[in-house]
């Protein structure tokens, strides 16, 4: 490909190769690039190099349009000069910019129109750089920033502030300079810069710049302490962190409780040991079995073997002597709600009390139609096709529990069904797309259908009714992963069953699962969120201190 660059982009790389010797201060393809795509509309876009200057590949992300792994053509790097080839939605655009420190700018073309693309760069995740961060950051008597690592952001330090209820994820710029976007999912344009303020090499504080906004210092607090654990559930080895309020005396605890993901789950969960802390209360953060440091295998480990990890967390704190043994509780997220009162029956007493964060009443596979039918809705298909994959998935689901012995025969059966609906255009949301690979005659396929037998006939209902221990469980107006119009009075006459005289199921509205402030509560609107409900942290730690 001939380079066809603009004027000014040719003065510019005269100005480089004598200003520099043609050395670059940031290479291209070190960390990720985000930006801004304006091309008729505006757009966020992400970039992400490999490779070398000399022999470099990309993909782009269009996170609002729903684009992913776009792969870019025709790149070249040339001292600081960058052009490469996007395939949009009706053509191919070309791209000709510069680099200019940790910018990458220029003009983007394509039939009909010029455009432009502006990136900034997002320096490559270091640990050792991010990890240290986690903390309060005090900028007034009512105002604290929390932060902490987080799985889902890939160990990138998610954040909640007290007073605006804002949350986020903070990337960085630099190892001194920190930056968030103006919601979750989209980093750019900048929103809020945080520059870390260090004497002696310490962390100190932090400048919190709300762009728009005066910039305010926040000083960090020496609130609680953090150190390694390691605990162990039979032959399983779980490792984690334990963080406990530099106050006096024995202190309240609670073990978070992981919920499910794509991934296998580490004791990072974001803000909330350093937010716990804060408020007076210990935290057992674990890496999930066979995650992280721990050992074991999630992926043959039983809903029982998970609450049993729980519970040597429990043993493990009863023995400490800064740690209240007769106050010692879960807070379980999303599936972790399941968890929860399954390990406090089992505990034989031992727990003190049960939070819960969007957490089901449902039975684990009637719980995966309920997403099912939304994940459709958000993408728009129509209630007729609703209904149809919302019955292909439920299908599948009955067939699995209704066979503790899947034949060739009666597999084949159910294959037959899924695949006269895999030509149906909702098919990919399905989550069905894994039925024709199981082979009956594999011991392997086997022993994963039965796992997921044992997963999805799981009823948390009769758990909750042998709860008497306190219990507070938030659940969200607009949550589209779980019934909470169906799951409030259920989990209510379970624990009226059971007894539970300190029982709150608390519905806050215009909440969606994660409890941000939502609309519809649909996956497609997440780009645009960033508030939580009002009471739900503080209202959380409220609760727990309380009771005694």
């Amino acid at each position: 490909m001939s380079l066809r660059c603009a004027p000014r982009v040719l003065l510019f790389l005269a100005f480089w190769l004598t200003a520099t010797g043609g050395r670059a201060q940031t290479s291209v393809s070190s960390g990720d690039w985000v930006g801004e795509l304006r091309l008729d509309t505006s757009t966020f876009m992400q970039v992400k190099f490999s490779g070398s200057d000399l022999a470099p590949t990309a993909k782009a992300q269009l996170p609002l349009e729903k684009r992913w792994d776009i792969p870019l053509g025709e790149l070249r790097i040339i001292g600081p000069i960058v052009s490469f080839s996007i395939p949009l939605a009706s053509d191919t655009a070309q791209f000709h910019g510069a680099l200019e420190g940790d910018v990458i700018d220029g003009e983007i073309q394509r039939r009909g129109g010029v455009g432009h693309l502006h990136l900034i760069h997002r320096m490559a995740y270091d640990s050792a750089v991010v990890r240290p961060l986690a903390g309060n950051y005090r900028i007034s008597s009512s105002r604290v920033i929390s932060m902490g690592p987080m799985d889902e952001a890939s160990g990138w330090l998610s954040f909640f502030d007290s007073q605006t209820r804002r949350g986020g994820i903070l990337y960085a710029m630099s190892d001194s300079v920190f930056f968030t976007g103006p919601s979750f999912s989209v980093d750019y344009p900048v929103a809020i810069r945080a520059t870390i303020r260090r004497t002696g090499g310490k962390v100190t504080g932090i400048q919190w710049h709300e762009i728009g906004q005066r910039a305010l210092e926040a000083r960090r607090l020496d609130d609680f302490s953090q150190e390694d654990v390691v605990f162990n559930n039979g032959n399983v080895r779980l490792a984690g962190n334990l963080t406990v309020p530099r106050t006096t005396g024995r202190h309240p605890a609670v073990i978070l409780i992981h919920g499910a993901g794509r991934t296998i789950s580490t004791r990072d969960f974001g803000y909330w040991s350093a937010y716990f802390a804060g408020h007076g209360i210990a935290v057992l953060a674990f890496d999930k079995r066979g995650g992280g440091a721990s050992t074991g295998d999630a992926n043959t480990a039983t809903y029982n073997d998970l609450a049993d990890d729980v519970l040597a967390g429990l043993t493990m704190l009863q023995q400490r002597a800064d740690i209240d043994p007769r106050r010692i509780g879960f807070y379980g997220t999303s599936n972790g709600g399941y968890i929860a009162p399954l390990a406090a029956v089992r505990s034989n007493g031992r727990v003190a009390f049960i939070t819960v964060r969007s957490g089901s009443a449902r039975r684990v596979g009637g719980n995966i139609s309920y997403e099912v039918g939304n994940d459709l809705r958000s993408e728009g298909f129509t209630d007729a096709e609703v209904k149809r994959g919302v019955a292909i998935r439920q299908r599948v689901t009955d067939f699995v529990i209704g066979h503790p012995v899947i034949t060739t025969q009666s597999w084949d059966s159910l294959k037959t069904e899924v695949a006269a609906v895999s030509k149906e255009r909702w098919y990919p949301w399905s989550r069905v797309l894994w039925v024709p690979h199981i082979d009956p005659a594999d011991k392997g396929a086997v022993a994963y259908v039965d796992k997921l037998r044992s997963e999805w006939e799981y009823d948390p209902i009769p758990y909750w009714k042998k709860v008497k221990v306190p219990v507070y469980v938030m659940l969200g107006e607009l949550d589209r992963s779980v019934p909470s119009a169906e799951t409030a009075p259920m989990l209510r006459a379970a624990l009226a069953e059971a007894g539970a005289r300190d029982a709150t199921v608390r519905v806050f509205k215009g909440a969606n699962h994660g409890l941000l402030m939502a609309r519809t509560g649909y996956d497609r609107e997440i780009t645009s969120l960033r508030y939580y409900v009002p009471g739900f942290q503080d209202g959380l730690v409220s609760w727990i201190n309380t009771r005694r």
